[in-house]
């Protein structure tokens, strides 16, 4: 394996006799025969960046009680600091390992849908931290996003954050599947002009 090359692994989700159930690491023989240097020590330090994560991860979501709670009940910061928490671990490993399941993983060890890791790393990348607000359902920045190509070639993403994050201040928000509506309708509207 020349030294540009990624190392593949596979998270898995193993279980023992006893049906405890763990998570695992997995490389190819092959590839773990082809690694530069030493590869137990950079699986090790993979293993122990990952487990970090997850562990992050987990304390965001149930604190230090451990207490699950539903999604919607959590605010909107938390999801923002669970989007950089993930995208910083991948900014980590990019240059050296590849996740051969990454969703597949992400999405079990986090407890959340394969849509929602996806939406989490974008929400970050598109929204600053200070633009994420609690009185706005993490799921309206879902629907806002996911029209942000849109709105953009329309100069609109901005004033569309902008009002978002105001009805939410003054606690206008329309219903969810209401404001995808008006999304659509503002971009309809202005794509006329």
């Amino acid at each position: 394996m020349n030294k540009t090359e990624k190392i593949p692994v596979r998270i898995v989700q193993t279980q023992d006799m006893h049906g405890t159930k763990k998570i695992s690491i997995m490389i190819d023989v092959g590839n773990y025969l082809e690694t530069g240097g030493n590869p137990e020590i950079k699986l090790n330090k993979f293993k122990k960046l990952y487990f970090d994560t997850v562990n992050s991860a987990k304390k965001l979501f149930y604190g230090t009680t451990g207490e699950e709670k539903k999604y919607q009940d959590l605010p909107s910061s938390l999801y923002w600091s669970l989007g950089d928490l993930l995208s910083k671990f991948n900014e980590k490993i990019e240059n050296e390992f590849e996740i051969t399941n990454y969703t597949e993983a992400i999405s079990r060890d986090f407890g959340l849908s394969k849509d929602y890791i996806y939406d989490l790393l974008t929400v970050v990348k598109f929204f600053k931290k200070s633009e994420v607000l609690d009185s706005v359902y993490f799921s309206y920045y879902r629907a806002l996003k996911r029209k942000r190509k849109e709105l953009s070639k329309l100069g609109l993403f901005e004033k569309e954050k902008k009002r978002l994050n105001k009805l939410g201040k003054e606690d206008k928000l329309p219903g969810r599947e209401q404001y995808k509506k008006e999304l659509i309708e503002i971009i309809q509207k202005n794509s006329k002009k």
